[in-house]
């Protein structure tokens, strides 16, 4: 059997109806490409469902694949028109059909709409999908990007730039001057710092924030594989994986984990991000929150996938103090129970609900009677009514730095 029909063989199913959703088709692509399917499969596989062909040029205008396999001199885009539309892609113009031009022309005559085939640093060109081009043919060809890009990752060198970045991720988290270096972690002062974090696209002197990366799945290979395409060199160490954040750093994280869950799958990252800092020697702090950030959300019971240090909440503040003081704290305020798991939940819910017996019910799968015969309990152990005004910020804030406290000893 020829490779094509081993590959056709092993693709998988596209288990989504007649018209899958974009994200639904991003992934199967995804499945194809770690499957070893090059480019001009990938092209027939978008051309299948888009029901128009499709060319993959480069910057410069060279065809680098088509859906139909034909190939041959004769068929390289116009360079103007493809300079033109990756600007526009940019410049965020490069939208659906009715938003700035994007059409590419080649030399055999052939026209197509431009999708940017890009993540970062690293640009292949643009894939070209044959014109008329509806919304939803436009957006189904943007899917298959990320897919086109694990082919182009697979084939190329890491330049040395990246293969640096962690050397330089693990300096920044050990602070300028810190513990005697190594040939992984060597010392390198505040200059030096800014010149390589220069290097890697890091503007130091400017507001960062480290982010922290958790995978949680089984397929070691795929993770390994997801981080090398990202748009931005990490430091990866195991399940667990670091990089810098500049801009809108909310947004950041959710992009992030976007990308991740593109090809790991949904629900199997989980992205934090340390507090902003300005200049090299304050990037330690940010790896430190991010560090306790991440251990707290993989604690978490809830189906949180992100925990930005803008949404803390009280970890905001809390991650500032020693943790000496937050086990005073702590067993000041809740030493009586800090044993019981099942009475620090049923205060946690009481205090989240406002005293509802019935809604504390149902998150604890408990009897109504079972609720009040523990917040009793609770109160008699503590002697304090949960829900004094004075008392709920007191016990609220001595349950998350309990909450802090175990994250950091589970690391």
């Amino acid at each position: 059997m020829s490779r094509s029909g081993e590959l056709a063989a092993a693709r998988p199913r596209l288990a989504v109806a007649a018209a899958p959703s974009p994200a639904a088709f991003a992934q199967w692509l995804a499945e194809l490409a770690f499957g070893g399917a090059g480019w001009p499969e990938l092209l027939a596989a978008v051309a299948e469902r888009t029901g128009a062909a499709c060319r993959l040029v480069a910057e410069t205008g060279e065809l680098l694949a088509d859906s139909d396999g034909a190939g041959g001199p004769g068929r390289d885009a116009a360079p103007d028109d493809v300079r033109r539309a990756l600007a526009a892609g940019r410049a965020g113009g490069a939208g659906p059909p009715g938003g700035v031009p994007t059409t590419v022309r080649c030399a055999d005559g052939w026209a197509g709409r431009a999708v940017a085939v890009g993540a970062g640093p690293r640009r292949i060109g643009a894939l070209l999908l044959a014109e008329p081009v509806s919304t939803g043919q436009w957006e189904l060809a943007a899917a298959a990007t990320t897919a086109l890009l694990i082919e182009a990752v697979r084939h190329e060198s890491p330049p040395p730039a990246v293969r640096d970045a962690p050397t330089v991720l693990r300096a920044l988290r050990d602070g300028p001057g810190g513990p005697a270096g190594s040939p992984s972690a060597p010392r390198m002062g505040e200059a030096e710092l800014l010149r390589a974090g220069a290097a890697h696209g890091w503007r130091l002197d400017q507001p960062h924030a480290v982010a922290g990366i958790a995978y949680t799945g089984e397929q070691q290979r795929r993770w390994a594989s997801a981080l090398s395409w990202l748009d931005r060199p990490v430091l990866a160490e195991g399940r667990l994986a670091w990089t810098l954040l500049h801009g809108d750093v909310e947004r950041e994280v959710t992009r992030l984990r976007a990308r991740l869950d593109q090809i790991v799958g949904p629900g199997q990252v989980r992205v934090v991000a340390g507090a902003l800092v300005t200049g090299p020697a304050r990037t330690a702090a940010s790896f430190r929150d991010a560090d306790r950030l991440l251990r707290l959300l993989l604690r978490s019971s809830d189906e949180r996938s992100e925990l930005p240090f803008g949404q803390a909440g009280l970890a905001q503040v809390l991650l500032a103090v020693p943790d000496e003081r937050l086990r005073w704290f702590v067993h000041r305020h809740l030493g009586p129970i800090a044993h019981r798991d099942d009475l620090l939940r049923t205060l946690d819910c009481w205090l989240a609900t406002g005293g509802s017996r019935q809604a504390v019910s149902e998150r604890l799968h408990l009897h109504r009677n079972s609720v009040g015969y523990r917040v009793g309990l609770i109160k008699r152990l503590l002697g304090v009514d949960p829900l004094d005004p004075r008392t709920v910020a007191v016990l609220r804030t001595a349950l998350v730095a309990r909450e802090l406290l175990a994250a950091s000893e589970a690391g």
